[in-house]
Parts: C-alpha cells; structure tokens; sequence
C-alpha cells in the first residue's frame, strides 16, 4: 500500500529536522533561511549550523510538505500551513513573502505534558502570581521611572527602560523624515537572543545584531494584512511592521494586545495627535472597522501605543508618553 508520507519523512530526515524534532525538551524548530537550524527550548532560542541545509534541500522539504498536505508552493501562493506525518504542525513562508534566495519554516511540536493543579503548586509556577481583584489605578516602579526619564529628556534611558519592558513605539512622520533610520537604532536596543519578524513593502530594517531573524516582504501577491497573519505562528519574540497603511492596522493591534507586546511601527500625519486619527481613520475604513463605533477604535488605538513620536528632517520633535491615560481607558473599558 503505498505511503503517502515517504517523501516528506525522507527529506525530513535529510534535513535534520527529523532529529531536532525528537530531542528531549525542544518545543519549536525554525529555519529561517539556509544553512541554519534554530531551536526553542526551556532556555530560549539555540542556533546550529547546518551546511549540507542549502536552499536545494530547503525547496525540496518545502515542496514535499506542501505535496504530503495535497497542497503546492507557488509564486502567487506562497505561504503554507502544514502538518508533519508524526501530527507536528509547520508554516511554510517562500518567495516573494520572503526575501529572494531564502525561505521560512518553523515547525510546532505539539505537547504531551500533562499537570495535576497541584503539580503546578509543586514546581513553584504559581510562585511570581499576584492576587488581582482589578487593574486599579496605580502606575508601576518602572512607569514611575520612564515619566522621570521622559520629564528629564533623558531619552537614552528612556528608551532602554522602555524596551525592557515591551512598550509599543509608534512613530509618525512624512516621507522622508527619518522614521525608519529611528526605528532601526530603537531596534537595536532590543535583546540580541530575541526572535524577529518584520513586515516591509522592501527589506529596510536590517537586523544585523538579532541573527535569528526573519523579513517578510507584502506587495501585489500578498498582502500586509496576510502576512501579520501568519506571523503569529512562526513563533516570534517580537513583530515589526515597518509602516501602517491600512487594513493590517487593526489586526496589527490586536497582535499588540493578545501576547507580542513590545514593538515599533511608523505611519504617516502630521503631529502625534493627528496621528491617533490617522490610524483610527485606516481601521474605520477597513471592512473591519466599518461595523465598530469610532469612540471604541480610537480607544484601542490610544491603548495599544505606549510611546508616541513625531519626527521632521530627521529630528524628533514630539515624544508623547501619558501612561496614566492608557490606564484610564483601560479600567473605563473594562468597567462597560
């Protein structure tokens, strides 16, 4: 009887993902261009090379999933959810959603541990919980600390100190203020072992410090809104959409809110202020937004960006930082 799987299973093997897959403790497996394996374990992210991964095996373990998932790779179809003969789940990514000469893989193993609640108890993860009755209206030590550093336009603090904590950075500019040579030195800030994505019309924000990276390209074939999308199951530590223009805003946002804080965007206005309405005004138009009061979508938008920024010629002129004002609207949400 013939097996469906046998070429799948082969390329899987001569891939190395096999392996990698079946090793104690490792909970994703990621190759995000070839020549390389990254693996997800209690520790995080570990690299390993792998010379014999050329871009040939690469094609060949893409195009035999896709075939074993009675799907193909194509240049107007080229992003792929997959499942492996052993049940593990896997997103494929190729160009042109990936830059040319590269593709994407990252593969899920599914878990088979199981806890008793007092087994939770017992191994100490209930150990950092905090008993919350409600968000309250207090500021955290650290919120204390970026109003100080913003107060005092002490912005190399500032924005170390915001990083750390996975605040969400919007900045707004016309064409050709800078937005994206800031962007980049903020990303620099970012942990070196971090995992990143971003989402660009063409490959800008260059990530020569983070090595476990990913860039996604969107234009005719695939859009902005698809790729924001699929990111979240290619297991990013953080997501970096280049620049907001339109209907990707909101879902975009409900990235933000759903556990991948900690990230920087830029849009067009003309001042931080205007630039809420911006951004409101993309959602509203969006089939998404149609249906949503504009006074909810403006109150999403100011709760989902921390730190504000306008810049002109290159200069920032405007860094907005207001934390007690997200934390009214957050509690005013809640309340309704």
């Amino acid at each position: 009887m013939f097996d469906n799987s046998t070429l799948a299973r082969d390329f899987l093997k001569q891939s190395g993902v096999h392996e990698c897959l079946n090793r104690p403790g490792i909970r994703d497996v990621a190759i995000n261009r070839p020549g390389e394996i990254w693996l997800e374990s209690a520790e995080g992210w570990q690299y390993e090379a792998r010379p014999a991964l050329d871009y040939a095996m690469c094609q060949r373990l893409a195009n035999a999933l896709a075939a074993y998932n009675n799907q193909s790779l194509t240049a107007k179809s080229p992003i792929k959810t997959v499942e492996l003969p052993d049940g593990e789940r896997g997103l494929i990514v190729t160009a042109p959603a990936c830059e040319a000469g590269t593709l994407s893989m990252t593969f899920r193993k599914p878990s088979n541990d199981r806890y008793t609640l007092q087994g939770y108890i017992d191994s100490g993860r209930f150990s950092s919980a905090l008993s919350v009755t409600g968000r309250g209206n207090e500021l955290e030590p650290w919120q204390y600390q970026l109003k100080e550093y913003h107060a005092r336009k002490d912005w190399i603090n500032f924005f170390r100190l915001a990083v750390e904590h996975r605040q969400n950075i919007i900045i707004f500019g016309g064409t050709g203020s800078g937005k994206t040579t800031f962007a980049k030195a903020l990303v620099d800030l970012f942990p070196f072992d971090r995992r990143m994505l971003t989402i660009e019309a063409v490959n800008e924000l260059k990530l020569p410090l983070h090595p476990n990276h990913v860039h996604l390209i969107y234009g005719d074939i695939i859009t902005p809104k698809e790729l924001v999308s699929c990111s979240l199951r290619m297991k990013p530590d953080h997501i970096f959409l280049a620049e907001l223009t339109g209907d990707e805003a909101w879902d975009f946002m409900e990235l933000l809110n759903t556990g991948h804080p900690g990230t920087i965007t830029t849009a067009h206005a003309n001042d931080t202020l205007s630039g809420y309405g911006r951004v409101c005004g993309m959602i509203k138009q969006a089939p998404v937004g149609m249906g949503l009061d504009y006074e909810y979508i403006e109150r999403r938008v100011r709760t989902s960006f921390d730190i504000v920024l306008y810049m002109e010629h290159t200069r920032i002129l405007e860094v907005h930082y207001e934390p007690e004002t997200k934390l009214r609207l957050l509690s005013t949400s809640a309340g309704k």
